[in-house]
């Protein structure tokens, strides 16, 4: 299993920051990691507005670490959440960023942005993203994870994260890739232009490449399963999620870049917003660069 030495949680006053401080917790304890947890004042605020409040939060959270036999240590900045949460991950090096999320939509999510969406599209680490429940359950070891592949350098990321996370031969990996086109199947008057048999023709691709996505030499001996869907990304990929009783959700960030960043709004920012699982955010590496090359050959081939 992937160790890690670090993990950095984003705190506040909040019910999602309390629920992804239990995560941050419960995973450093299990690795023997220090726990950075980082507060940000925002600007239209001074320093020393509930400044006890905040202090008093330290304090507890500080206690639960040393009851854990954690190692603690906590940092106040203000400015912008997600600027503040990434120049510390910038300087402290951690392995994971972990945060809660409001899942805020509409208007509302207009007016105040996604902290978790923006930390995961810029993070050059993995960023997990808890999202709030008003019942939450036990804090426990993920054991069942799904990935959300497209094929991209990104994606390949992602799964080779999964597999490191995944070391108990009880574990399961469930990999999704969705074809766009009728989750509902395609209308009759659509097969005289072709769309069926594109569809069909689609899917066929999809399976192949899905048998090429894992690594023949891995680590783990978790169960590894493949889905290929059809449908929208995100609302196919968050239906099975919940129905497959998968525990995380893995997803790839792309490369930093207009482009990618779109596309991550598309896509990953979505499943942001719509899993009702934590969401882990694996940002694209070169390695993942490298598997996707010798993936295209072998399919080629």
């Amino acid at each position: 299993m992937q160790q890690f030495s670090r993990v950095l949680a984003a705190v506040d006053f909040s019910k999602p920051a309390r629920r992804a401080f239990e995560y941050a917790l419960a995973l450093s304890q299990r690795h023997g990691a220090e726990l950075v947890v980082v507060q940000a004042v925002p600007l239209n605020q001074a320093l020393s507005w509930h400044a006890r409040e905040r202090f008093a939060l330290t304090a507890k959270l500080r206690r639960r670490a040393d009851l854990a036999n954690v190692e603690f240590m906590d940092r106040v900045q203000q400015g912008a959440p997600a600027t503040i949460i990434l120049s510390h991950a910038g300087s402290l090096h951690p392995d994971v960023i972990i945060l809660g999320t409001h899942q805020r939509t509409g208007i509302d999510r207009f007016a105040n942005g996604s902290v978790g969406e923006r930390v995961a599209a810029k993070s050059s680490v993995p960023v997990l993203v808890i999202p709030y429940r008003r019942r939450p359950a036990a804090v426990e070891p993920f054991s069942h994870l799904a990935v959300a592949v497209d094929f991209s350098a990104s994606a390949n990321g992602a799964i080779e994260q999964a597999l490191a996370l995944a070391s108990d031969p009880a574990d399961r990996i469930t990999l999704l890739h969705v074809v766009p086109g009728f989750s509902s199947g395609v209308p009759p008057h659509l097969y005289r232009y072709g769309i069926a048999e594109y569809q069909d023709e689609l899917l066929r691709d999809a399976h192949q490449r899905m048998q090429l996505a894992v690594p023949v030499r891995r680590s783990t001996s978790a169960a590894v399963h493949a889905r290929v869907l059809m449908g929208d990304t995100t609302t196919e990929i968050s239906q099975v999620v919940e129905s497959i009783g998968a525990d995380l959700l893995v997803a790839g960030v792309p490369k930093r870049g207009v482009v990618s960043r779109a596309v991550f709004g598309t896509t990953a920012g979505r499943l942001l917003r719509l899993s009702h699982v934590p969401v882990l955010a694996v940002p694209e590496t070169r390695s993942a660069s490298a598997h996707q090359e010798t993936a295209s050959s072998q399919l080629a081939a």
